[in-house]
């Protein structure tokens, strides 16, 4: 797998390894979702994908993705402003590949009211389409605390 420290949401460097093509359907992706835009973000998808919340609501289609992306930006999104970091990229045939970003978006209200940063993992599998790319399928979700030891 290739390790990159690509940060879309700011200056951009063109990671090792990733294309270009890439990164920049990363980049429309990022800014669509700091807009909260819903219908711009579902176009990131192709028409049949998928997107699965962490809360655990399911988009089919872009119609789907649109749904679950607006009840989010409505609910846990406003105010947020999101940055997504290809942490590993693995490579499937020569259209798809299967991505591994961090996600943190800063501001986020936290349930107590307070506010801070929200730190997510998002595995999405992309594929070529032509010069750009496509999410096919998207999965973020937060990794849990090690439990405490009961014995």
């Amino acid at each position: 797998m290739e390790q990159t420290g690509t940060n879309v949401a700011g200056p951009q460097q063109q990671a090792k390894g990733v294309e270009a093509s890439l990164e920049a359907a990363l980049r429309q992706f990022t800014e669509a979702f700091n807009r909260l835009d819903a219908k711009a973000v579902a176009s990131c998808w192709a028409e049949d994908g998928t997107l699965i919340n962490p809360i655990g609501n399911h988009g089919q289609g872009r119609a789907g993705v649109e749904r679950v992306f607006r009840e989010d930006a409505e609910a846990i999104l406003g105010g947020t402003t999101s940055s997504f970091r290809i942490a590993s990229v693995r490579r499937i045939g020569d259209d798809c590949a299967l991505l591994d970003l961090d996600h943190e978006a800063q501001n986020w209200t936290r349930p107590d009211g307070s506010s801070g940063t929200l730190k997510l993992h998002v595995v999405i599998l992309a594929q070529k389409k032509g010069e750009s790319w496509q999410w096919l399928d998207a999965r973020p979700y937060a990794f849990m605390q090690r439990p405490q030891r009961v014995h």
